[in-house]
């Protein structure tokens, strides 16, 4: 984090946790010193992580989104689940945190948030997505 900061950045940097940024539990004992104080926790999110549920959430991740910025920079599910995928975008929801579907593509399949590069959802999952973000204040 010194490098980057020596450089004159002053930008948002995120940090994930273990186990491919899924498990957070123990962000806050090791959190980055950034001088700056501009410091997010980075957390991917997919129901065949280990951290899949509301009770992992509440006790290892919302301790964290409690401290520091949230931001799940990868949330999805495969096969689709789309329970799973409205139970986890409800939780950041009440969470105040950020997150970003997997994936803005094209190639088909479970993770496909759109049919064309035009923005045309898929279906279900991109549909599903599209429809919850539509219904936020």
């Amino acid at each position: 984090m010194d490098t980057v900061r020596a450089t004159g950045a002053t930008n948002v940097i995120t940090q994930g946790g273990l186990e491919w940024s899924n498990d957070l539990s123990g962000w806050l004992a090791n959190r980055p010193n950034d001088p700056l104080n501009n410091l997010a926790a980075s957390w991917h999110v997919y129901n065949f992580n280990s951290c899949n549920n509301t009770g992992c959430w509440d006790s290892r991740v919302a301790p964290v989104a409690a401290v520091v910025p949230l931001i799940a920079t990868e949330v999805g599910t495969n096969p689709y689940d789309g329970a799973q995928l409205t139970t986890v975008m409800n939780w950041l929801d009440a969470h105040g945190a950020s997150y970003e579907m997997w994936a803005w593509n094209t190639w088909g399949g479970p993770e496909s948030l759109i049919s064309n590069f035009n923005g045309t959802a898929s279906s279900p999952y991109g549909v599903l997505v599209k429809n919850h973000f539509a219904a936020l204040p």
